[in-house]
Protein backbone atom coordinates (compact mmCIF):
# COMPACT_ATOMS: atom_id res chain seq x y z
CA UNK A 1 0.00 0.00 0.00
CA UNK A 2 1.41 3.36 -1.07
CA UNK A 3 1.22 6.30 1.32
CA UNK A 4 0.19 9.63 -0.18
CA UNK A 5 2.15 12.70 0.68
CA UNK A 6 0.24 15.57 2.25
CA UNK A 7 0.91 18.82 0.47
CA UNK A 8 1.39 21.39 3.26
CA UNK A 9 0.72 24.37 1.00
CA UNK A 10 -2.67 22.91 0.00
CA UNK A 11 -3.60 22.39 3.66
CA UNK A 12 -2.56 25.94 4.55
CA UNK A 13 -4.47 27.33 1.58
CA UNK A 14 -7.58 25.34 2.50
CA UNK A 15 -7.31 26.45 6.13
CA UNK A 16 -7.06 30.10 5.12
CA UNK A 17 -10.06 29.66 2.83
CA UNK A 18 -12.11 28.04 5.61
CA UNK A 19 -11.25 30.82 8.08
CA UNK A 20 -12.16 33.45 5.51
CA UNK A 21 -15.48 31.70 4.79
CA UNK A 22 -16.24 31.52 8.52
CA UNK A 23 -15.59 35.24 8.95
CA UNK A 24 -17.83 36.08 5.99
CA UNK A 25 -20.56 33.76 7.27
CA UNK A 26 -20.35 35.31 10.74
CA UNK A 27 -20.70 38.82 9.28
CA UNK A 28 -23.59 37.77 7.04
CA UNK A 29 -25.56 36.09 9.80
CA UNK A 30 -24.88 38.62 12.55
CA UNK A 31 -25.07 41.90 10.60
CA UNK A 32 -28.33 43.50 11.58
CA UNK A 33 -29.36 40.70 13.86
CA UNK A 34 -31.56 41.80 16.72
CA UNK A 35 -29.47 44.64 17.97
CA UNK A 36 -30.92 47.92 19.09
CA UNK A 37 -27.63 49.68 18.40
CA UNK A 38 -26.10 50.83 15.16
CA UNK A 39 -23.31 48.37 14.26
CA UNK A 40 -19.78 49.82 14.14
CA UNK A 41 -19.44 49.24 10.38
CA UNK A 42 -22.18 51.85 9.76
CA UNK A 43 -20.42 55.19 9.43
CA UNK A 44 -20.69 58.67 7.95
CA UNK A 45 -23.94 59.87 6.39
CA UNK A 46 -25.46 56.41 6.72
CA UNK A 47 -24.85 56.37 10.48
CA UNK A 48 -26.35 59.85 10.75
CA UNK A 49 -29.48 58.65 8.91
CA UNK A 50 -29.83 55.61 11.17
CA UNK A 51 -29.52 57.88 14.22
CA UNK A 52 -32.04 60.38 12.84
CA UNK A 53 -34.54 57.69 11.89
CA UNK A 54 -34.49 56.25 15.41
CA UNK A 55 -35.23 59.49 17.28
CA UNK A 56 -37.71 62.37 17.11
CA UNK A 57 -38.62 63.88 14.75
CA UNK A 58 -37.16 61.44 12.22
CA UNK A 59 -38.89 58.39 13.63
CA UNK A 60 -42.35 59.95 13.55
CA UNK A 61 -41.87 61.54 10.12
CA UNK A 62 -40.59 58.39 8.42
CA UNK A 63 -43.51 56.41 9.83
CA UNK A 64 -45.77 58.67 7.72
CA UNK A 65 -43.71 58.39 4.52
CA UNK A 66 -43.93 55.42 2.15
CA UNK A 67 -40.88 53.70 0.74
CA UNK A 68 -40.92 53.01 -2.98
CA UNK A 69 -38.11 50.46 -3.38
CA UNK A 70 -40.30 47.37 -3.17
CA UNK A 71 -39.45 46.58 0.45
CA UNK A 72 -43.18 46.18 1.09
CA UNK A 73 -42.58 42.61 -0.07
CA UNK A 74 -40.29 42.22 2.96
CA UNK A 75 -43.08 43.38 5.28
CA UNK A 76 -42.14 47.05 5.50
CA UNK A 77 -45.08 49.43 5.91
CA UNK A 78 -43.25 52.80 5.89
CA UNK A 79 -39.82 54.33 5.30
CA UNK A 80 -38.64 53.93 8.92
CA UNK A 81 -38.79 50.15 8.56
CA UNK A 82 -35.87 50.37 6.13
CA UNK A 83 -33.71 51.37 9.11
CA UNK A 84 -35.45 50.07 12.26
CA UNK A 85 -38.05 47.40 12.92
CA UNK A 86 -41.08 48.03 15.13
CA UNK A 87 -39.34 46.34 18.06
CA UNK A 88 -36.48 48.84 17.79
CA UNK A 89 -33.96 46.43 16.27
CA UNK A 90 -31.58 47.38 13.48
CA UNK A 91 -32.62 46.60 9.89
CA UNK A 92 -29.72 46.47 7.44
CA UNK A 93 -31.96 47.08 4.42
CA UNK A 94 -31.31 50.85 4.50
CA UNK A 95 -27.57 50.23 4.13
CA UNK A 96 -27.87 48.76 0.68
CA UNK A 97 -30.81 50.62 -0.84
CA UNK A 98 -30.32 54.02 -2.45
CA UNK A 99 -34.09 54.57 -2.71
CA UNK A 100 -34.55 54.15 1.05
CA UNK A 101 -31.67 56.48 1.79
CA UNK A 102 -32.94 59.06 -0.72
CA UNK A 103 -36.44 59.09 0.78
CA UNK A 104 -35.10 59.45 4.33
CA UNK A 105 -32.61 62.13 3.27
CA UNK A 106 -35.27 64.14 1.41
CA UNK A 107 -37.59 63.88 4.41
CA UNK A 108 -34.88 65.13 6.76
CA UNK A 109 -33.77 67.97 4.46
CA UNK A 110 -37.31 69.19 3.79
CA UNK A 111 -38.16 69.09 7.48
CA UNK A 112 -35.03 71.11 8.29
CA UNK A 113 -36.10 73.61 5.60
CA UNK A 114 -39.34 74.11 7.54
CA UNK A 115 -41.71 72.09 5.36
CA UNK A 116 -44.55 70.30 7.11
CA UNK A 117 -45.33 66.59 6.92
CA UNK A 118 -48.01 67.00 4.23
CA UNK A 119 -45.72 68.97 1.91
CA UNK A 120 -42.90 66.45 2.41
CA UNK A 121 -45.21 63.50 1.78
CA UNK A 122 -46.68 65.13 -1.35
CA UNK A 123 -43.22 65.83 -2.78
CA UNK A 124 -41.97 62.28 -2.19
CA UNK A 125 -45.19 60.70 -3.50
CA UNK A 126 -44.99 62.84 -6.64
CA UNK A 127 -41.29 62.10 -7.24
CA UNK A 128 -41.82 58.35 -6.90
CA UNK A 129 -45.14 58.25 -8.80
CA UNK A 130 -43.61 55.99 -11.52
CA UNK A 131 -42.83 53.44 -8.77
CA UNK A 132 -46.16 53.69 -6.93
CA UNK A 133 -46.89 49.98 -7.36
CA UNK A 134 -43.75 49.29 -5.27
CA UNK A 135 -44.75 51.69 -2.49
CA UNK A 136 -45.45 50.56 1.03
CA UNK A 137 -49.05 50.74 2.21
CA UNK A 138 -48.50 53.85 4.32
CA UNK A 139 -51.79 55.67 5.00
CA UNK A 140 -51.92 59.36 4.21
CA UNK A 141 -51.87 61.25 7.52
CA UNK A 142 -55.31 62.56 8.55
CA UNK A 143 -54.14 66.19 8.45
CA UNK A 144 -53.09 65.72 4.82
CA UNK A 145 -56.51 64.41 3.78
CA UNK A 146 -58.07 67.77 4.59
CA UNK A 147 -55.75 69.69 2.27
Amino acid sequence: MKKSKINKSKIIGLSVLLVFAAVIAYFFFTAGSSTTEIPPYVTGDMKMMYEWSKTSPGKELLEQIPCYCGCKFDGHTHARHCFWRDDGTFDKHGLTCSVCFDIAQKTKERFEQGKDLCAIRAEIDQFYEPNKELGTDTPLPAECLQQ
